[in-house]
């Protein structure tokens, strides 16, 4: 039987910086209400929960899972301590948000989704671009293929400078771009066959790898953490038959179709020719709410509380997330040093 968002009781693992800044925020713009946060430090843990609105804090999410009767566990902890903590949330009976990457390999991923599945419990990784209004805007755009046309081909970047001297080629793709990885997948599908390149030096990182689906569509996507991008760039421009769509910083969508009258001899004598550029309204009303929305946090947080009230199986789930990082390990052993 299907319950209300608003009666489910919630855990949440972690109280770092990222989820601070996004996940807490987006969790309170759903109308859910926090049972219980859980840190390493119980004065900490009360203090989040006092913050949070939270009934109670805990200094060991063992305890938490083991007095609070949770429906859901949110967690976003280190990467290497997720793994096994989604699993313990799971054999406690919780359904669980878990940031990205679960797991750094598909082996990882894997054993997780197993332990998903044994338990009967729902798990949804966070890769909220596949919620972002821009990139489900793109999405609507190319599954109309009456319109748009089959899809041919597409290319991305995904550029920012480096947050540490420790980056290489393989942290770089599993805790950053992995997003622009999951979203072509979300996208175009499974992929058959992966060719790439690097020539990163250090922390400086430059990639670039083709990728040909299943579905027919290939693709180019750029990858880049140098000092030059201070200015962190993602871009993504598919192209179809009859229409191109590109989005740009997730605020702005640009699409055009194609029609007869814009080929005709005298097409250039006037200005008959259309593209739409989409971008969201510029107001303060949004109160610095705007981000959330725009990034996907409220959506992500949104539609994994309503599969859990539901009964339904999230968009990004365990299972699926075998096939990202899968996938992730594909892009890293083609790469061909130059």
């Amino acid at each position: 039987m299907a319950q209300r968002v608003e009666d489910l009781r919630i855990g949440f693992i972690g109280h770092g910086r990222h989820a601070r800044a996004n996940l807490y925020p987006a969790l309170a713009l759903s109308g859910a209400r926090l049972t219980a946060v859980a840190t390493r430090d119980e004065t900490a843990a009360r203090a989040a929960a006092a913050l949070h609105g939270a009934e109670r804090g805990h200094g060991d999410y063992r305890r938490m899972l083991d007095e609070d009767r949770l429906d859901a566990v949110f967690v976003s902890v280190a990467p290497e301590d997720q793994p096994g903590i989604v699993e313990a949330c799971l054999q406690a009976g919780a359904h669980v948000f878990v940031e990205k990457p679960l797991g750094m390999t598909g082996r990882d991923a894997r054993r997780v989704a197993t332990a998903a599945r044994t338990c009967g419990r729902e798990v949804m990784v966070g890769f909220m671009k596949r919620h972002a209004p821009a990139y489900r805007a793109l999405a609507d755009l190319i599954a109309d293929e009456d319109r748009f046309g089959r899809v041919m081909s597409f290319n991305g970047l995904f550029a920012f400078s480096p947050w540490t001297d420790e980056l290489r080629d393989d942290t770089y793709l599993k805790l950053a771009a992995v997003h622009i990885v999951d979203l072509v997948r979300f996208l175009f599908g499974e992929v058959q066959e992966v060719v790439g390149f690097t020539n990163s030096r250090g922390a400086d990182i430059g990639m670039a790898c083709t990728l040909r689906f299943d579905s027919g569509v290939i693709g180019n996507l750029a990858f880049a953490a140098v000092p030059a991008w201070s200015r962190e760039q993602e871009e993504l421009t598919v192209t179809g038959r009859h229409g191109f769509a590109r989005v740009a910083n997730l605020e702005e969508l640009t699409h055009h179709h194609f029609r007869a009258e814009d080929t005709a001899p005298d097409a250039w004598q006037g200005i008959g020719e259309e593209t739409v550029v989409r971008r969201p309204s510029n107001s303060p009303a949004s109160g610095g709410l705007r981000d959330l929305y725009l990034r996907g946090f409220a959506g992500e947080v949104r539609h994994f509380l309503e599969c859990v009230a539901e009964g339904h199986t999230p968009l990004s789930s365990a299972t699926d997330n075998v096939a990202t990082m899968s996938l992730c390990d594909e892009i890293l052993g083609s790469l061909r040093a130059v």
